[in-house]
């Protein structure tokens, strides 16, 4: 069995998956869904547009599978001193890399005269660590072939800059995470799923999240880290349902955690239960009762914003005002004529900074519009101890209002129904659904700040 540099990049998302990977029946997998093979196309013809740009460049053949064949001619094409790879195969005993790109250097090496580095195209628009450490991880190997330790690895990202790095400053990072791979290549029992933000998209949900419901797994609860759960289990809580009984200022004492996020903990494994949020003593919020909310849709691999719209008043029957740009230079035009058709001095509920963040970077701002904007997120955050964990809008939308969040869609598939002909009433009935949920949470948001305010 061999370690493989996805191993790494996936290491730090999630070590389960990572054991499931190496050990488990890949038959098992969740199907590829439609906006996810949308998505991974486009990282692959982004890959193939800027390979067909690299002159005397060479790629291996052999038959799928057949590695040591591939290692064979990556190497003689290194020994030949060829102006770079792709998709060449490195190879050791208990690792396997298949690095987009080896670039020769000058610089003495085993080879000759020259030596290679490794670099990997990317489809994001800046570097993430995972992406450093899959390429250092690819560099050790590749400094074992050829004596000598490249300096720097690099990445392509989409915009088609490259972004080097120093390997040597990522040194102690990959040594912890290439041993930690192998662990779970020797024992896969070290690793046990935590129900995260990534875990509806991996290929082995269909696998852990069942696993994870079945067992009442303490991960299940709003505010819970690995950390805790460790110490949770030590303490004799082995699921949700045993925190009810939890005495929290003693178990405080006990484990040195802080009684308030304790408290919580116990708090949301009774909504778990209950299947309802528990509500929070908030003050009246009167800048909530007369808003609009603001909602965008966006492609963040074209960095294209592909539907704006807007609630005015923030309610089931408020006047909706909406565009779908075209093109990047119609974005902020659109974006301004559905601001300027709600009343002056209206606060604007968005939710998270995504859509300020933008507005600020598009158009350098406006301090008249910025002090409008307010995060519903926050607002909601701070209502409700919820049922489970919230990692975004749609958990808000589904604890607080009891609807599907996904009945017109998912946000992630909004790039890839901008490509049909029926995209622009996708985009539509996705935007009217999401600002109909926004509203709702701000129904709430209101009612409960008025009810505990009288």
């Amino acid at each position: 069995m061999r370690i493989t540099g996805t191993n790494i990049y996936s290491l730090l998302h999630c070590s389960h998956a990572v054991a499931l990977d190496l050990h488990e029946d890949r038959s098992k997998r969740r199907r590829i869904t439609e906006p996810e093979e949308f998505v991974r196309k486009r990282g692959r013809d982004w890959e193939d547009r800027f390979v067909a740009t690299l002159e005397d460049y060479q790629e291996p053949s052999f038959e799928r599978g057949d590695f040591e064949s591939g290692a064979a001619q990556t190497l003689a094409f290194l020994r030949e001193g060829v102006a770079g790879v792709t998709q060449g195969v490195l190879m050791e005993d208990d690792r396997l890399g298949i690095p987009d790109l080896l670039r020769r250097e000058s610089g003495d090496s085993e080879l000759g005269d020259f030596h290679y580095v490794v670099g990997d195209i990317k489809s994001s628009g800046r570097p993430r660590s995972d992406q450093v450490l899959q390429v250092a991880f690819y560099s050790r190997m590749l400094a074992r072939l050829q004596g000598r330790d490249p300096e720097y690895g690099y990445l392509i990202l989409k915009t088609g800059e490259e972004r080097r790095f120093v390997l040597a400053d990522y040194a102690a990072a990959i040594t912890e995470v290439e041993e930690s791979v192998l662990q779970l290549a020797r024992d896969p029992s070290q690793s046990r799923p935590f129900f995260g933000r990534g875990c509806s998209g991996c290929h082995w949900s269909e696998i852990c999240i069942p696993e994870m419901h079945a067992g009442d797994d303490l991960s299940l609860l709003q505010g819970m880290t690995r950390g805790v759960r460790t110490t949770l289990e030590e303490r004799g809580f082995e699921n949700c349902e045993s925190l009810h009984s939890m005495l929290v200022d003693s178990e405080s004492k006990a484990t040195h955690l802080e009684s308030a996020l304790l408290r919580r903990l116990k708090q949301s494994a009774l909504a778990r239960t209950s299947g309802e949020p528990i509500r929070q003593e908030r003050g009246a919020q009167p800048d909530l009762e007369n808003a609009a909310v603001i909602h965008h849709l966006y492609d963040a691999f074209s960095d294209r914003l592909l539907y704006i719209g807007a609630q005015y008043p923030a309610r089931e029957d408020g006047e909706v005002f909406e565009e779908c740009p075209k093109s990047a230079d119609e974005e902020l035009a659109s974006f301004e004529r559905v601001i300027d058709q709600l009343p002056r001095k209206t606060p604007v509920l968005h939710y998270s900074d995504a859509l300020p963040r933008w507005y600020s970077e598009t158009s350098g701002g406006s301090v008249e519009l910025e002090a409008r904007f307010v995060d519903l997120a926050r607002r909601a955050r701070g209502v409700a101890v919820y049922q489970g964990p919230v990692f975004g809008v749609a958990q808000h939308v589904q604890y607080l209002l009891g609807v599907d969040p996904h009945r017109e869609g998912e946000a992630d598939a909004a790039a890839m129904w901008s490509s049909k002909a029926e995209g622009e009433q996708w985009l539509l009935n996705k935007g009217r659904s999401d600002l109909l949920d926004l509203c709702g949470i701000v129904d709430v948001v209101v009612e409960h700040s008025l009810s505990e305010d009288h």
